[in-house]
């Protein structure tokens, strides 16, 4: 039912733009955002993974639509310094599981690079966001070679982490920011064991071929897939309401 209905709403979408209206019910539909409230009210159950959660609440909505539900899942983030403020944050979630790991495919324990702390003052607040296994990434975003540091962090493949901590394989949403990393998480996710309902990724700062690849493996899966701002959401329209 929910995939004939959508279906609906395409045909209904593509008269309308035909007719050089639509604009704002394609906002309305396509917006990750309002498919969350309006597939997961408030109060209702929430089941979500975040990969590279930073400290939980900055950059993104997703701390307000998970504080508002009864959710549970799963938070990675490989910054010590980010990782305690994300478990400050969830405090009260029991049911919220917080994992101190980057994610890696092969390697225990690999190199990432983040702004030095005492340089958090000279640049505005996303500068804390962009940690990244790549040392050369900060340069596309202005920030100094010499206010940049390198950290140590632990790694884990995705699906030992989930294994490991996620009973509830019926995940609702994923997310991955990673830097110009989100490919290669994504090409981690068994789908036979885990298919999110919605997945979100940030594909500004990968390559035209890997955006190609990662959303040609997603279409594989029988995701739809559009852009919205820095980052691309895979939607499966069986399970999840565009309006």
């Amino acid at each position: 039912m929910i995939f004939f209905k959508n279906v609906c709403i395409f045909i209904l979408l593509n008269v309308m733009r035909k007719l050089g209206r639509g604009k704002y019910l394609t906002r309305k539909a396509f917006s990750s955002r309002r498919m969350l409230e309006r597939n997961f009210p408030k109060s209702t159950n929430f089941n979500f993974i975040q990969v590279g959660a930073n400290d939980g609440v900055s950059f993104d909505f997703l701390y307000e639509i998970v504080v508002n539900r009864k959710s549970s899942g799963l938070v990675i983030e490989p910054i010590k310094e980010y990782f305690d403020v994300l478990v400050l944050n969830y405090i009260e979630f029991e049911n919220i599981v917080k994992e101190n790991k980057a994610v890696h495919p092969t390697q225990k324990e690999f190199s990432i690079y983040k702004v030095k702390k005492e340089a958090y003052d000279k640049y505005p607040d996303w500068a804390k966001g962009i940690a990244s296994f790549n040392p050369s990434h900060h340069e596309a975003l202005n920030i100094k070679t010499s206010d940049i540091c390198e950290v140590l962090v632990a790694c884990d493949h995705l699906m030992n982490i989930i294994n490991k901590n996620d009973k509830n394989k019926e995940i609702d949403y994923f997310q991955v920011d990673t830097e110009g990393f989100d490919y290669e998480v994504i090409k981690m996710i068994d789908f036979k064991i885990i298919k999110p309902k919605i997945l979100k990724f940030e594909s500004v700062s990968l390559s035209v071929e890997d955006i190609n690849s990662v959303c040609n493996l997603l279409k594989k899966q029988n995701y739809y897939i559009f852009n919205e701002d820095n980052d691309t959401v895979a939607v499966d329209l069986k399970k999840i309401r565009l309006l």
